[in-house]
């Protein structure tokens, strides 16, 4: 965020696409890697027996998934959208489209705007300007089970 207050996207300009299910699929094999780091480690030495104090089992001495450190997902560059609205149209209206057309969208005067991360919504908005810029103000963010159902969607 700029000093100001305001929304910089700035450093979003030509950033490459970035396919969700291909995060989500890098993150499950890491998962797994670090499961199974985990279990390796547990194995005796050469020779040795594991010792157990009788209930303890090694799933319960590997590390809980939802504690794992995911600070390096903090980098990844994700592509944010804000959807003024959609239409549909006949090939034979656009290809009559010209300058000063107008094109009349779905989506009425004040309604929110849908936020979308990498093609998937996770929140609505309403669009204001601060700083004779255009920004965001997010009005709704979607509850958990709405996000995975979006991305689930594909």
């Amino acid at each position: 965020m700029a000093e100001s207050g305001e929304l910089d996207f700035s450093n979003l300009d030509g950033m490459d696409d970035i396919d969700w299910s291909d995060v989500e699929g890098e993150l499950q094999q890491n998962r797994d890697m670090l499961i199974q780091e985990a279990k390796e480690s547990k194995k005796p030495a050469e020779g040795g027996a594991l010792q157990s104090s009788g209930e303890e089992s090694v799933s319960d001495a590997l590390p809980d998934p939802t504690e794992l450190d995911i600070d390096f997902l903090m980098d990844v560059p994700l592509r944010l959208t804000v959807e003024i609205g959609r239409t549909k149209v006949l090939i034979k209206d656009l290809l009559n489209i010209d300058i000063n057309s107008v094109i009349e969208l779905r989506k009425k005067i004040g309604a929110p705007m849908n936020v979308l991360i990498n093609d998937k919504q996770v929140a609505k908005g309403e669009i204001i300007v601060q700083n004779e810029k255009f920004g965001l103000k997010i009005t709704q963010i979607l509850d958990e089970k709405e996000r995975l159902q979006s991305l689930r969607d594909r």
